[in-house]
């Protein structure tokens, strides 16, 4: 059975908190993740929901330095990733952690899933999930990592958009958008990227709502962006390797 604490312990560091200054002059926060050599994850209408304030990693009490910003050319796929001057080697190479024995991987990124769309069925209906982020909390005197324990409830198809979405069971909230869903194996599920209400509902009755990641592996490749560990799922999906079945058998060992 997974230990979610171990699962929390292990990806906090790849955390990344983005603070933006919206139109109405509003404080709005967003999430990101570390995917390997200063490259982040989020989601789109993260960067673009208005000015940034600052992007913070809050492992290391870093802002970082934003040096290209890649959104998905498809409007309707809410994906954006990020080159940044996250170094987080000290951690690694200094870091001692102890009392995790099992479990627990010391690690600076996250890892991506291999599952393509056309794969994905109701075989992770009712698995387990962690998803982090930074939604503000009412009053916290800062802004801290929330990390929620959920399952995946439904695998759904929007008629808005391509790619199979993943519905969780942990409830929308605002500063979610941009963070990983993690799968109870250890990788990357998907994305958190909306909450599917009706007309002018509050998010937090809406189903929190999580892109797969063929759209991601897709943006990677076609900008060449082969980062950490991820550049080994990368090679075998688009360069032919023929390590598919031990990667997959890695993932489901983990």
């Amino acid at each position: 059975m997974t230990n979610f604490t171990h699962l929390y312990q292990s990806y906090k560091v790849s955390m990344v908190r983005i603070t933006l200054r919206t139109v109405d002059g509003d404080l709005s926060n967003g999430s990101a993740f570390h995917i390997g050599d200063g490259w982040l994850v989020t989601a789109a209408h993260v960067i673009n929901g208005g000015e940034i304030e600052e992007m913070v990693s809050e492992h290391c009490s870093q802002q970082l330095n934003i040096e290209k910003i890649i959104v998905h050319p498809d409007e309707r796929v809410d994906l954006a990733i990020v080159k940044t001057n996250l170094d987080l080697s000290h951690y690694l190479t200094k870091t001692i952690m102890t009392g995790f024995p099992d479990g627990f991987i010391q690690t600076d990124h996250i890892e991506i899933g291999g599952h393509l769309d056309d794969w994905i069925g109701d075989e992770l209906v009712l698995s387990k999930v962690l998803l982090m982020g930074y939604p503000p909390v009412p009053l916290s005197n800062g802004a801290v990592l929330l990390a929620a324990e959920g399952e995946v409830n439904a695998v759904i198809d929007k008629y808005t958009g391509p790619h199979p979405h993943f519905i969780i069971s942990c409830m929308g909230r605002g500063g979610y958008s941009g963070g990983p869903v993690l799968s109870e194996h250890g990788f990357l599920l998907g994305v958190l990227t909306e909450s599917l209400v009706n007309k002018d509902q509050s998010e937090e009755l809406g189903y929190s709502s999580a892109i797969s990641v063929e759209p991601l592996l897709q943006l990677l490749h076609e900008n060449s962006v082969y980062p950490g560990k991820n550049k080994e799922i990368l090679k075998v999906l688009f360069d032919g390797s023929d390590d598919w079945d031990h990667l997959i058998n890695n993932e489901n060992e983990k």
